[in-house]
């Protein structure tokens, strides 16, 4: 018997194949994002691991007082959730929230796409078999086939059957795309950073004040209206790498409680011409979709250096007018605020800095003693501290460090501590993570007793002028080597003045000078060694910065008049033969305090503030 109603009955075959396959596919997810049976482990432990990239997925779950973590060998652990954050990492699933995005997907797959697929795919076929068949033509007979009795004259003529219309031709393919090129316009995806704010960042007081206006602008928009100002285009954020300008671009939105959405400047280049320029117009178009929100740029010198320059093409100047018209086209209530961060400020183009595009530029220094010790207590409070760790003697000695090296060096105490085989960080593992990040390599000894003698003079130059004559702080001295190539390490702490004195600059090249000359007081000048060649060019660098300050002969600046360079060049000569014999005359006139340092050196290997200043 023939259905009649072809469509119907597939359709209800479908959709309970479709809830019978949505069943196992639930119950599947249900089992995959459950947590799994693991052994507990600690914050500490997992730090150690993710730091040293073996940990490949983090899984949080919101109705435990534990997460899970996997390494890459297949081991899972739990770990207390406590008050540990885990935002600022990767590869972190928030395993609530994957299970939903995965029963939705398979909610549509099962329940939706797949009983219309195999509905219609039914009802095709059922069609086609019900079709009638297309009469076939025979073919005439030939002559020797026709039969030999003519045909009767009062038989009518047969009618031959008419040939069936020929089938239309089938509609050419679409062009496929290239999977490259839409492989690389990818869809911005908002990353929302409600819990990132000012609270969240140590220290930095004046630059977050400075920045809290930026929040108003965007949680009162009506009040700018009234007065009359505009929500400024952009802001451009300026500073050394590490100082935290993308933490701030994100406090900002989860202060403001907006969207954020978050690129680097070269993600936008591809290698076919006009795909930067689309990139940057989905960005801005997602943006705008769901305003108020916040675009930020990292790295924007990738694309908004000064054109012109070495390595420009077709494709980095479409990128860049593209994000200048999407900024020109931002009304003052688009809600839509671009945020840029970069460490090359000085190279990038004047068109995208101009007023009407970035209009406010905050500059992200370095921390100076107050912040670095904010920064301190912050990771600190983080990990397991021996109480005679002191703070203040590390925010004093990571100066001229921003607060990635901070990090870093705690990170490094903590693993020093953990291949020592304690679970608490001692003063020690902060001495050895300070001098492995200074000296960029790991201690090595130096077993030649001559060659320590000579180090240990060389070092004692230094640290017994640095002390005495320019007021330094010297925190530690060491003749153990590394791998950076020193035979050895003085280690001292400059206070926090970026204008410096003539007086300051004369002790300090003196204090350069004090280990080359300690070698030729004690040895002799034929005996001198070569390894003050960090020294000297470290020396030819502040005589350089004296001379171009005005302190020398000369009050121009050489940049402009060359032909003063040759004069130039005879004062730096004579300046470093002055400052040289200056070093000479005060270690001879202090050499019993050198023979101590260097003798305990000798004795010690290294030496630390205390002990320094008892034997100066």
């Amino acid at each position: 018997m023939r259905r009649t109603h072809p469509r119907f009955f597939a359709g209800i075959i479908s959709i309970l194949s479709g809830v019978v396959l949505f069943a196992c596919s639930a119950a599947g997810i249900i089992a995959y994002t459950m947590p799994r049976e693991a052994e507990m482990g600690t914050w500490e432990g997992f730090v150690a691991q993710y730091e040293a990239g073996l940990v490949k997925e983090t899984r949080i779950y919101k109705g435990e007082k534990f997460f899970q973590y996997q390494t890459k060998d297949g081991q899972v652990r739990s770990v207390p959730k406590e008050d540990h954050s885990l935002q600022t990492r990767s590869g972190v699933k928030y395993m609530d929230d994957v299970r939903r995005g995965m029963l939705a997907a398979a909610a549509v797959s099962c329940l939706l796409l797949a009983p219309i697929t195999a509905a219609f795919t039914t009802v095709s076929n059922s069609n086609r078999k019900t079709a009638a068949p297309i009469q076939q033509v025979k073919k005439p007979a030939t002559s020797k086939e026709m039969p030999q009795t003519a045909p009767k004259e009062s038989a009518a003529p047969k009618e031959l059957p008419k040939t069936p219309p020929t089938p239309p031709a089938p509609p050419p393919p679409e062009p496929k795309e290239d999977p490259l090129f839409t492989s690389i316009v990818p869809k911005p995806v908002a990353i929302q950073e409600t819990s990132v704010t000012f609270q969240d960042i140590a220290g930095y007081a004046e630059t977050k004040k400075n920045m809290q206006f930026v929040v108003t602008c965007l949680q009162n928009p009506g009040l700018l209206q009234q007065v009359g100002a505009k929500i400024p285009a952009g802001i451009l954020l300026y500073g050394p790498p590490g100082t935290g300008k993308t933490l701030m671009a994100k406090a900002i939105a989860g202060t403001a409680g907006v969207r954020f959405y978050s690129a680097n400047a070269s993600e936008f280049i591809r290698r076919y011409v006009g795909v930067g320029a689309e990139n940057v117009s989905n960005l801005y178009k997602e943006a705008r979709a769901h305003a108020p929100s916040i675009v930020f740029i990292d790295e924007i010198d990738a694309i908004g250096g000064a054109r012109g320059g070495e390595g420009e093409n077709q494709e980095y100047r479409q990128t860049l007018n593209a994000l200048l018209t999407e900024m020109d086209g931002l009304s003052k209530d688009s809600g839509v605020m671009t945020i840029a961060a970069t460490n090359d400020f000085e190279h990038l183009d004047p068109a995208l800095i101009r007023p009407g595009r970035f209009d406010r530029k905050i500059a992200v220094p370095l921390p100076n003693y107050d912040d670095r010790l904010e920064i301190v207590r912050l990771y600190a409070g983080k990990r397991n501290m021996s109480e005679h760790v002191s703070l203040e003697t590390i925010a004093r000695d990571t100066a001229g460090m921003a607060g990635a090296g901070i990090h870093t060096l705690f990170n490094e105490a903590a693993l020093h501590a953990v291949m020592c085989g304690r679970g608490i960080i001692l003063p020690e593992d902060i001495d050895s993570a300070l001098t492995q990040i200074q000296t960029n390599g790991v201690d090595s000894r130096t077993f030649n007793e001559e060659d320590r003698k000579c180090s240990a003079y060389h070092e004692a130059g230094h640290a017994v002028i640095l002390r005495l004559l320019a007021g330094i702080t010297v925190p530690k001295v060491s003749i153990v080597g590394n791998t950076s190539g020193s035979a050895g390490l003085t280690f001292f702490t400059e206070g926090e003045n970026t204008q410096f004195t003539a007086k300051y600059l004369r002790n300090r090249i003196v204090a350069i000078y004090g280990g080359r000359a300690a070698e030729e007081l004690i040895f002799g000048k034929d005996q001198v060694t070569a390894g003050a060649k960090n020294d000297l060019q470290t020396a030819t660098r502040w005589i350089k910065e004296y001379l171009q300050g005005g302190l020398g002969g000369s009050l121009l600046d050489s940049e402009v008049f060359a032909s003063v360079r040759g004069r130039e060049a005879e004062e730096a000569r004579s300046l470093s033969q002055e400052l040289y014999g200056e070093a000479m005359t005060f270690l001879g006139q202090h050499r019993e305090q050198l023979d101590r340092v260097a003798a305990a050196l000798l004795e010690k290997d290294s030496l630390l503030e205390e002990e320094l200043n008892s034997l100066i």
